[in-house]
């Protein structure tokens, strides 16, 4: 799971695994800096950077709508979509 905090994301990575006849479960964790908090379009380094920023541009476009009203998710839904769509981060069609 990663959280994000400004200007990059801690992240953290759990896995298990049997040798030896023995249970072993490892965990790493650690924070990377992107800079996506303030990064432009222009500089997006690939299509998860210029769908973040993209997100993050509709958001601080509709902040007096509310995540924890229903018709407010689904408004944020489309704009959203819409505004991907509008920027090639998602085909117009498919097939």
């Amino acid at each position: 799971m990663k959280i994000r905090k400004g200007s990059g994301y801690s992240w953290r990575d759990q896995s298990s695994f049997e040798s030896k006849g023995g249970h072993f479960e490892r965990q790493l964790s650690g924070f990377t800096v992107d800079d996506l908090d303030k990064k432009t379009l222009v500089e997006a380094e690939d299509i998860y950077e210029r769908v973040f920023i993209t997100i993050r541009g509709v958001l601080e476009k509709n902040e007096q709508l509310c995540c924890d009203d229903r018709a407010d998710r689904l408004t944020l839904c489309q704009n959203i979509s819409d505004v991907l769509k509008k920027n090639y981060l998602i085909p117009k069609k498919e097939g």
